[in-house]
């Protein structure tokens, strides 16, 4: 018999993105001392689940859907030992406002998904109010811990100067995709005309670049940094962060740019306003009047105090997660096999 209990965690892709990120919080050693943590990769359209015969609890970090759920059933089947967990990263309302042409028949699908699960973790709590009006998802069985990626060097970062006379620059960066409302803020710039006081720096890649580099053509107000591999590097080039999405389940960018002391303007969708408290505003993105507003009036912004707040609210994140996720563990596995990690 193994000396520690196995946590398998269950990916349908373990490229580099903001889940296998996530994931690396379970190096941490808290969990290290009494857990063995696994992560799997798994092909669930319409197939058959692998056993674990090891595990104490499975986390699944798979998008429900009806093609994918014979796959959970027979995963719970497979494995009727382990606690089952459920880890909603993408889905949010606005994504089912915008994507999905059946919105009955969609939240039917999570219905019979939740059942499988003995927890349901939503990245923020406006996933879970819309989770809780769609399915009657309650608590304690739905719970939420916002989401983690690595961020210790980002606390290093000088916090921004910001004078009177100098140039702000504004960042905005991830996939460049419809989703992510890039086309929104290049639209915004823009509007404001030939200035010199508001820079736009995008960083990132994607489907939609050749589309977005047409739109900020002829603009020497808005740059692109490129991939951005090194987000010390890009987030140290930038004063303020936007994150002016169409639709985002939590917005991991938003705690990535509060950890570097950035303030940021944020779309009103998801969990990206619960990430505010003192270190921004939320900016409706679909209102090119109220944008441009906000942007030029930008330097009457507690900008300072923002910076601060903005890293302040980050010195704890990662105890924070640590804590939430052993809290979970400890209620569906019992306070002795915490006992080591205590």
């Amino acid at each position: 018999m193994k000396d520690k209990m196995q946590i398998v965690h269950l990916l349908d892709d373990v490229a580099l993105g903001g889940v296998t990120k996530n994931l690396e919080l379970f190096q941490h050693p808290a969990f290290g001392r009494r857990f063995e943590t696994v992560v799997e990769e798994a092909h669930p359209v319409w197939s058959i689940a692998p056993q674990f015969p090891d595990a104490g609890v499975i986390v699944v970090h798979v998008s429900m859907s009806w093609n994918t759920l014979p796959f959970m059933y027979s995963l719970a089947s497979r494995n009727s030992s382990a606690q089952l967990i459920l880890v909603h990263h993408s889905y949010s309302r606005e994504w089912e406002q915008l994507q999905v042409p059946d919105p009955p028949r969609f939240r039917s699908m999570l219905k019979l998904a939740h059942k499988i699960f003995d927890r349901v973790i939503c990245v923020s709590n406006e996933q879970a109010l819309w989770l809780t009006e769609a399915t009657g998802l309650e608590f304690p069985k739905r719970q939420v811990i916002y989401p983690w990626s690595k961020m210790n060097n980002l606390v290093n970062i000088t916090r921004p100067h910001f004078s009177r006379h100098d140039p702000i620059t504004i960042g905005a960066y991830g996939r460049f995709v419809r989703e992510k409302g890039f086309d929104r803020m290049i639209e915004a710039v823009n509007k404001l005309g030939i200035q010199n006081d508001i820079k736009l720096n995008i960083g990132g890649f994607g489907p939609e670049e050749a589309e977005l580099r047409r739109l900020a053509a002829g603009n020497a107000n808005i740059s692109f940094y490129g991939t951005v591999t090194d987000i010390d590097h890009y987030l140290d080039q930038c004063d303020i962060i936007a994150v002016p999405s169409r639709f985002e389940a939590y917005g991991l960018v938003a705690t990535e740019a509060r950890c570097a002391a950035r303030p940021i303007l944020v779309s009103n969708v998801g969990g990206l306003p619960e990430q505010i408290g003192e270190a921004g505003i939320s900016v409706d993105f679909d209102d090119m009047e109220a944008i441009g507003r906000t942007l030029r009036n930008i330097r009457h912004l507690p900008l300072v105090n923002m910076s601060v707040a903005a890293r302040e609210d980050c010195l704890r994140v990662t105890e924070q997660r640590v804590a939430d996720w052993l809290e979970v563990f400890e209620a569906l596995l019992g306070n002795e096999c915490l006992e080591a990690a205590a």
